[in-house]
């Protein structure tokens, strides 16, 4: 005869097993899904990540470009057609040494543009030529119409005409602005 102790006695070692928690198995389909989940999203992110540096190379890019046409159109305003940098007087502007394709010109404009667009500039190789920041301007009819920015994280930026496309090398269409 079962006294009502034995009885509660056999439930509480029934409830007991019970709850033993998960198993083996259990654990190991939960990390499988997990996963699975994880190599389906780890290549999204990495494309968002990208897209997202792009959009940021473009953003200074057409910041740059942006200060370009100010010190463009601040020197056509001058009667003498220079642009007088406020922070450096020594990188003045004079665009009508710039038009005959003074080297020299063209770096002091690209220097004064990062410099007012507040972008990466680059820095200056062993051969004494630029690396990264702006580093051809293309100017017709007083507008800014070929740009080509390299960025701090390897992006080069070529705007032409109002579209900027990005890559790793400079796109070739600078004919008819240089």
């Amino acid at each position: 005869m079962k006294t009502p102790m034995n009885v509660f006695n056999t439930a509480m070692k029934k409830k007991k097993k019970n709850r033993k928690g998960f198993s083996l198995v259990e654990l190991i389909v939960v990390l499988v899904i997990m996963a699975i989940l994880a190599a389906a999203l780890v290549p999204t992110l990495i494309g968002y990540i990208n897209q997202t540096r792009q959009s940021n190379s473009k953003n200074e890019c057409a910041s740059a470009v942006s200060a370009a046409q100010t010190i463009l159109s601040s020197a056509y305003a001058s009667p003498d057609k220079t642009y007088v940098n406020q922070s450096d007087s020594s990188k003045n502007v004079v665009f009508t040494t710039f038009t005959t394709g003074s080297a020299d010109t063209v770096a002091n404009y690209c220097d004064v543009v990062e410099s007012l667009s507040e972008v990466y500039a680059g820095t200056t190789g062993e051969s004494g030529t630029a690396t990264g920041g702006v580093t051809k301007i293309g100017i017709k009819d007083g507008a800014v119409k070929y740009m080509v920015y390299t960025a701090e994280n390897g992006d080069v930026v070529t705007y032409v005409g109002g579209k900027y496309s990005v890559g790793k090398t400079a796109g070739n269409d600078t004919t008819s602005y240089t």
